[in-house]
């Protein structure tokens, strides 16, 4: 074997590694946008101290749109837990400690977890202890994110002090179910360099063999 081509055999191992590994860190933990959630149930929690809690679950499907704002009944219609109605919906007016309201939702992944911006969640309350037209219920939440069927499993735990609203000290909430996604840039550069890598790779071996 001449010393050119050995050159060019060891050229066309390393251009295959780096294909290959650049292909391989491009695969996992892409990050993404999150545009919209396609919500297909969740839980509701609120603590009123002595009083006890109101505790359930639902199964109700909605949607939550992503940089928008969703008046009733556009996340999805209204649903009954322990005897408490609530209706959902996102917006941009004033509540305790945000007197300038919060922005849209917003949420990205990054392999396995997503993080979703949701103060701007509301929701009418009609029950027992309680009947408010309009209650910020959002937070920041986070949780799991499977990157092969786009499914979600997000909480986010909200303080209601300085809310007026006799005994009611805090909530827990949470929703499920699947995303839509829009790559962000930095993993579309970092996948069309491990597709490059391996195109040049091909290259490398077709040229070997020509």
């Amino acid at each position: 074997m001449t010393a050119k081509r050995q050159r060019s055999i060891t050229g066309c191992v390393t251009a295959i590694a780096m294909g290959i590994a650049l292909w391989i860190s491009a695969a996992p933990a892409q990050a993404a946008s999150v545009t919209q959630l396609d919500i297909t149930g969740g839980s509701i929690n609120l603590s009123f101290g002595s009083l006890g809690s109101v505790s359930g679950t639902f199964t109700q499907n909605g949607q939550l749109v992503m940089g928008q704002y969703q008046p009733l009944p556009n996340v999805f219609p209204p649903v009954t837990i322990a005897g408490h109605t609530f209706s959902i919906f996102t917006s941009n007016q004033a509540f305790p400690g945000a007197p300038g309201g919060a922005p849209a939702p917003t949420g990205s992944t990054a392999g396995s977890t997503m993080a979703v911006d949701l103060t701007a969640l509301f929701a009418g309350v009609a029950g027992p202890f309680m009947n408010e037209a309009s209650l910020n219920v959002g937070g920041n939440a986070s949780g799991t994110f499977n990157e092969l069927t786009n499914v979600f499993n997000v909480s986010w735990t909200k303080s209601f002090t300085g809310y007026n609203i006799p005994f009611l000290q805090s909530g827990t909430f949470s929703l499920q179910g699947s995303a839509q996604l829009v790559p962000l840039p930095g993993a579309l550069l970092l996948f069309g360099s491990g597709l490059m890598g391996l195109f040049g790779a091909r290259r490398a071996i077709s040229g070997l063999f020509a």
